[in-house]
């Protein structure tokens, strides 16, 4: 039976899933949406930095050799050699080569924010939290659709944007993000005063719910991660989430991190990885999920004279 060297082994795992598909199968390599996925498998979704999950089947990594493995069921020695002998395509007509990043251009705002305010007012919102993000520039209302727009920003730049439909009768509300975002740059409120607390969720409207049930909008800093990720393995390797990660470079002065996460089997288990990562930094960091509800907006609305304590 054929045997690797340790050295062959490392090169192995260097190579990242989009780099080997690009290399070595370009013609089983397909644009989907910002990402991509392959003619085999449509639910098999790799992005551009190389991590990619096999939604159906559960799976996930980002090395070309995890792949191989997991998805190709090729033996662990003759994927390490197929890596590192393999010969790249030649056929370079098939290539699928980076889509280039659309310029971010905020919608066009509507002359009020009436709808904006109805829809937040139905999901619970205080009109104080309400009042205070449309004065800072952090939400308005869409001039074509009538969209929650919620603005994320680098300094006084603008950089990201998530869409919220307002209309009251949809069965699937609209959900988005304006093409060219950077999700470095996700929702968040920072403190109008000297403040070293950060509290985190993970929608724009959990945030603004948490901030209506504690009754602190300006006096902590508030960030919205759109979304978490649980890694399964590898997590000294993982990263924390882009927009934590930026806001903390921006804002050296938080030393307290509060996690207000879905209380789901994605947001538990990212709460779990975020606190151990943010501790071994040396954050004091505390996880508060939704007791009874999945998150924070379910647990305002369900509960509307509820508060949570400042802590």
């Amino acid at each position: 039976m054929p045997r690797v060297t340790d050295e062959q082994v490392r090169s192995a795992k260097a190579l990242d899933l989009l780099s080997y598909m690009r290399l070595y199968e370009p013609q089983n390599l397909l644009r989907k949406g910002n990402d991509y996925c392959t003619k085999e498998h449509d639910s098999l979704i790799i992005s551009e930095n190389g991590l990619w999950h096999w939604k159906s089947r559960d799976v996930a990594g980002k090395t070309a050799l995890q792949y191989l493995i997991k998805v190709k069921n090729i033996d662990f020695v003759t994927a390490v050699l197929q890596l590192c002998n393999g010969t790249p395509a030649q056929n370079t007509e098939t290539r699928i080569e980076p889509k280039k990043k659309k310029p971010f251009i905020l919608p066009t705002a509507n002359p009020d924010n009436r709808m904006v305010i109805k829809y937040l007012r139905r999901r619970g919102i205080a009109d104080g939290v309400i009042q205070f993000c449309i004065r800072k520039g952090l939400i308005y209302e869409s001039a074509e659709y009538h969209n929650a727009v919620f603005v994320g920003f680098d300094g006084d730049v603008p950089k990201y944007a998530a869409l919220r439909g307002t209309w009251r009768h949809m069965s699937n509300p609209f959900k988005g993000e304006v093409a060219g975002s950077d999700k470095k740059y996700s929702f968040s409120v920072p403190s109008e005063t000297a403040s070293d607390r950060l509290i985190v969720t993970e929608s724009a409207v959990d945030a603004l719910s948490v901030a209506t049930l504690r009754g602190d909008i300006g006096r902590v800093h508030y960030l919205s991660i759109g979304g978490a990720y649980a890694p399964k393995k590898q997590t000294d390797m993982a990263k924390l989430p882009m927009a934590m990660s930026q806001y903390l470079k921006d804002h050296p002065e938080i030393r307290e991190v509060e996690l207000y996460l879905d209380n789901d089997a994605v947001g538990i288990g990212a709460s779990f990885f975020i606190m151990n990562k943010l501790m071994g930094m040396g954050y004091a960091v505390s996880s508060s999920p939704p007791e009874r509800s999945k998150d924070w907006n379910e647990a305002l609305t369900n509960s509307a004279d509820s508060t949570i304590p400042e802590r």
